[in-house]
């Protein structure tokens, strides 16, 4: 007896060690998990950011400008000057030293331009971050809708196999006819079919967030996904959101920012007019030979250029970026229009959304009281099989709306903050 005491606590301690293995083991996300896990780790916003650092190298390139350039030159020259005088060749070699002093401003403002575009970069990362963020949120929606209409699915089992149980015993004790178990089991068929489908469906949209995390659909039996309670939502006025999207839409802030870069270029081009000063110098060693050591010559001076006539290019090019000025102007002011109809649209879609899930909470709740009811009526012979079914059908299809509603209403309200300019999961 006490050896089979000490056995079962044994066997109890290595399922409970399993079970607690298994529970650490999985890796637990929650919805702003996710979305940080993504941002951290999809491939998208990585390649953003990269796009972003070859701006910046520009920068660098422009910036290098302002700095004197300094070269080792070598050179050769051959001279015949005919009339059988003799032919000379010289070597040089010796460094040489170029500095623009100035270039009529057009550097500085090329530089400054540079610098707003990348700023829209930085809009155009969050502008990313934003879709990624968003898809992941859905992605986590969705995977979370379909678990929840598995869910039902099982709830519509239990009804099932009730009406099967109740149309069994009313057969065996004849007061309902065989054909009441076959519409009973016809009825339980249809419901584990939903259920292995839901199930599957919610599987696919497990992988499909996963890869959105950037992480192996092999993994997903090792993380779990924790429910969204919806504990974000708020009222929303219509007048701040139009508001908030103005100031924070990544992209008329960066529309803005390709304005004034484009003003820079104007200001850059207009320094054409101005004239350049550059200063020059040079320290060679000259001699016939290949390694010249003989005569030095040293060279030191300034050189202003003074545009004249430049063929009328200057003119042509300020009325082309003019152009493109006015452009991106109208541009902005198409993106503005665009933007509020997002945010009504999306605003509108919200409150449709929230009075379709309490539309289907009232009928969820009438159904269940409906079955309620019929299920005591069949069970005291007041009421058809057809009649029970029925019911039971309305039942399923109320439970399915009332999760579909459920997770759309979520969904549009992240489709909202969206369209105001804020990351969703995040802000």
């Amino acid at each position: 007896m006490f050896k089979r005491i000490l056995l079962s606590l044994f066997l109890q301690s290595i399922l409970v060690l399993f079970l607690v293995e298994e529970v650490w083991s999985k890796k637990v996300l929650s919805l702003k998990d996710a979305v940080e896990i993504a941002i951290k780790n999809n491939p998208e916003i990585t390649a953003i950011f990269k796009e972003k650092e070859s701006v910046e190298y520009k920068k660098n390139i422009i910036r290098a400008e302002f700095f004197p350039k300094l070269y080792l030159r070598y050179t050769w020259q051959r001279q015949d000057l005919g009339k059988n005088l003799p032919i000379t060749e010289t070597h040089s070699l010796g460094p040489t030293l170029n500095w623009n002093l100035f270039s009529g401003f057009s550097t500085y403002y090329a530089y400054q331009e540079i610098k707003h575009l990348i700023a829209t970069e930085d809009f155009l990362v969050k502008a990313k971050v934003q879709e990624i963020a968003l898809r992941v949120v859905n992605a986590y929606l969705d995977y979370l809708r379909f678990k929840a209409l598995w869910e039902a699915t099982l709830a519509d089992i239990e009804d099932a196999k009730l009406g099967l149980k109740l149309a069994t015993k009313r057969y065996e004790v004849g007061l309902a006819p065989y054909a009441d178990v076959l519409d009973a089991e016809a009825r339980l068929k249809e419901a584990e079919a939903n259920s292995i489908n839901y199930k599957y469906l919610a599987e696919i949209a497990k992988a499909n967030l996963l890869i959105l995390l950037n992480l192996s659909v092999t993994e997903a039996k090792a993380v779990e996904i924790l429910d969204y309670q919806g504990e974000d939502l708020k009222e929303l006025d219509l007048g701040h959101l139009l508001s908030l999207a103005k100031g924070k839409r990544p992209e008329l802030l960066a529309k803005d920012k390709e304005i004034e870069a484009q003003r820079e270029r104007l200001k850059s081009i207009r320094g054409e007019y101005f004239p350049t000063i550059d200063l020059f110098s040079s320290y060679n060693y000259k001699d016939r030979a290949f390694f010249p050591d003989r005569d030095r010559e040293f060279l030191l001076g300034f050189q202003f250029n003074f545009p004249i006539f430049t063929g009328l290019s200057t003119p042509a090019k300020l009325s082309s970026e003019r152009a493109i000025l006015e452009k991106k102007n109208y541009e902005k002011r198409s993106l503005e229009l665009r933007v509020e109809q997002e945010v009504f649209s999306a605003y509108q879609q919200y409150l449709t959304k929230r009075e379709l899930f309490e539309a289907s909470k009232a009928t969820l709740k009438k159904m269940e009281e409906n079955y309620r009811i019929m299920k005591s009526k069949y069970e005291n012979g007041l009421a058809s099989i057809v009649e029970l079914t029925t019911v039971m059908a309305r039942l399923s299809q109320a439970r399915t709306q009332m999760a579909t509603s459920l997770y759309d209403w979520y969904q549009s309200y992240f489709n909202l903050k969206k369209a105001s300019g804020l990351i969703p999961g995040l802000e």
